[in-house]
């Protein structure tokens, strides 16, 4: 029995330490990404108040803004996730990477990345697609407005053809063609 709770013992301290070393890996690691997050957050704010997104294509990065997306041609887009009628005013993203001349040949996926640290990808076929991808800027004629006022914007990505919104990105600060 004393034989029983000796190697119970040894194998409650292997487990504390185990505890201990991934905690101290772990800690320096949260804080560390934590800083860096922070500073990538200041300049989304920039972003955001400046009423701009980012499209990055390996070395190249493009600030977008809503005269460009008005200077592009926006269009008026309906969709039905959930069976409820959505209307929306944007661009097709594919008509955003052509007036740019974002070389896309090369890429596999497009991934959005949102203030609030959301991400969602889609396949370049489905960026490709104008009647699929939109990055919208109104819904119902109104401003999608910001974070900060209750709003969704000030830009949000709809996959139009999506039966579900899942893959819609409030907050859209990147669009990252990979």
């Amino acid at each position: 029995m004393s034989e029983l709770n000796e190697q119970q013992k040894k194998k409650v301290g292997k487990s504390t330490i185990i505890i201990i070393v991934v905690l101290c890996v772990l800690i320096p690691a949260v804080v560390v990404l934590a800083v860096l997050h922070r500073g990538n957050m200041e300049e989304r704010l920039e972003l955001q108040a400046a009423g701009e997104f980012l499209v990055t294509a390996g070395e190249d990065t493009i600030n977008v803004s809503i005269s460009d997306l008005l200077h592009i041609g926006a269009v008026r887009v309906s969709s039905s996730p959930r069976g409820e009628q959505r209307n929306f005013t944007g661009v097709p993203l594919v008509h955003i990477l052509n007036h740019f001349g974002v070389d896309y040949s090369g890429a596999g996926a497009v991934v959005f990345t949102s203030l609030d640290g959301f991400v969602t990808a889609i396949s370049i076929g489905e960026a490709l697609d104008e009647t699929n991808t939109f990055i919208v800027f109104e819904e119902d004629g109104e401003p999608l407005g910001t974070r900060e006022d209750g709003g969704r914007g000030p830009y949000m990505i709809v996959v139009a053809l999506d039966p579900f919104p899942n893959r819609w990105a409030r907050y859209l600060m990147e669009v990252t063609l990979q």
